[in-house]
């Protein structure tokens, strides 16, 4: 079975900090609803889009705005997503290089699919072998059924998992796989060792040159 890399997308691949808070801002302004900076996002990000709805509304404008508001964001973050996204550097370089070893470069996120798969088509392309979403019927990261049905897809096994969050350390955790965190992302250093992260890469040449020693041994 081929090895696959498994990615998170936002914050590890896709610089996408910047376009998530114009996008949510612009979906509360349209409601009325007061708006958020960049370092609130951070923590708001990293468990899907109703997640993100709830935390940047109070439950009051949640119960009263939640669906316009999400749906204002989806149709507006897509649009986007369509257009495509700003890739941290060196992405392009590292996950070809993947490829040529004969690993399978994959992305499994709680952005919904459809989103996932606009960013696949427009930023990345042939660079991931397959880049999936939350699809209905499977629950979102932790969870370890998404990681799952990637590898039943991409018919592979995990070499490693690698995320720039709490949530992803876990995710890897319970799927039972090498997790590598990212420290670029949206979270801190700190908070990713404290998760559980059996290896940290704070540039673009470290992740690279980390997971392909794992390729060449074999791990």
């Amino acid at each position: 079975m081929a090895p696959v890399f498994l990615f998170d997308l936002d914050g590890t691949l896709l610089d996408s900090l910047a376009d998530i808070t114009l996008c949510a801002n612009t979906a509360l302004e349209i409601s009325g609803l007061p708006q958020h900076t960049p370092e609130e996002y951070r923590g708001y990000i990293g468990n899907g889009v109703e997640m993100l709805i709830r935390r940047m509304m109070s439950p009051e404008a949640y119960e009263k705005h939640g669906a316009r508001v999400r749906g204002d964001y989806m149709a507006i973050y897509g649009d986007l997503c369509a257009q495509g996204g700003k890739r941290f550097p060196g992405v392009l370089e590292m996950l070809e290089g993947l490829q040529r070893g004969g690993a399978k470069p994959a992305v499994i996120s709680n952005k919904p699919d459809h989103q996932t798969r606009l960013v696949w088509k427009s930023t990345f392309g042939k660079s991931l072998d397959l880049a999936q979403g939350q699809l209905e019927g499977i629950p979102t990261k932790p969870d370890p059924a998404g990681p799952r049905e990637v590898l039943r897809r991409l018919e592979g096994t995990c070499a490693a998992y690698i995320g720039d969050s709490e949530v992803d350390m876990q995710t890897g955790k319970n799927c039972g796989f090498y997790t590598v965190g990212v420290t670029w992302g949206m979270k801190p250093r700190r908070l990713l060792a404290q998760s559980g992260a059996d290896a940290l890469a704070d540039t673009m040449e470290e992740l690279t040159g980390l997971l392909l020693a794992r390729l060449e041994t074999g791990a």
